[in-house]
């Protein structure tokens, strides 16, 4: 999308780019740069205050860029932590190329190549979208998942999809059923008549708004069938 009287965002992420590159104070591998019409937002971690401030100044150099949101941390790293800090930036990039999920929510630290996420998603399914991007980018070995969803969830919500899963004539009902809810971690306590139904129950919990995971403490209970005299 172009800017008005200005070039196109993606250009203009290009030649911030290619500036960082060309500063040799610079490891532009370490940062993630991201174009809001003539607004540049960095992220990433730089090995020192000099190196942020040699960032931030190279960017707001760069023709048509407007203002400059400098959001670089700064921390002192040997060659795993450059490694690490190129990865950061690798993970931060896919993570803004995704329509699905807003970067701007969420906070990557990597540490030998273990990546956490950490901060706030609208949905259940973005969370579960930035990490399938976080594990797609060489250089992840491993991902710990610490978004949270901002989607409240209704323990009533959560108890109604469950009695419908479960249906009016199942043998043993869906009022046997406990749902307990803390922040967005559901927890089914109770009984069922079947595995399937207890597959039915958990499915149904986990596809309400807002759970980002269900805790299966359900027993199957098969009922009983009238006793033969």
């Amino acid at each position: 999308m172009a800017q008005a009287g200005g070039m196109p965002e993606q250009a203009l992420d290009l030649a911030v780019m290619q500036a960082l590159a060309d500063n040799p104070h610079v490891h532009a591998d370490e940062i993630a740069v991201e174009a809001d019409g003539a607004d540049v937002v960095l992220r990433g971690t730089v090995g020192s205050a000099i190196q942020r401030a040699q960032a931030a100044s190279t960017v707001r150099g760069v023709p048509g860029v407007g203002r400059v949101d400098d959001q670089l941390r700064v921390r002192l790293m040997g060659i795993d932590g450059r490694a690490d800090a190129d990865t950061e930036a690798a993970v931060i990039d896919a993570l803004i190329a995704s329509d699905d999920v807003h970067v701007d929510d969420i906070d990557v630290e990597v540490s030998e190549g273990a990546v956490t996420l950490r901060g706030m998603v609208e949905l259940p399914g973005q969370r579960d979208t930035a990490e399938r991007i976080t594990m797609a980018v060489p250089g992840v070995a491993h991902v710990e998942n610490r978004l949270r969803v901002w989607v409240t969830v209704s323990a009533d919500e959560v108890a109604e999809r469950v009695t419908d899963a479960l249906g009016a004539g199942a043998l043993v009902g869906a009022e046997q059923v406990n749902v307990n809810v803390v922040d967005n971690d559901v927890t089914l306590t109770g009984a069922v008549a079947s595995d399937g139904h207890r597959e039915a129950a958990v499915a149904a919990a986990a596809g309400a708004p807002g759970v980002a995971e269900v805790h299966d403490h359900l027993t199957v209970r098969p009922a009983r069938g009238p006793r033969s005299r």
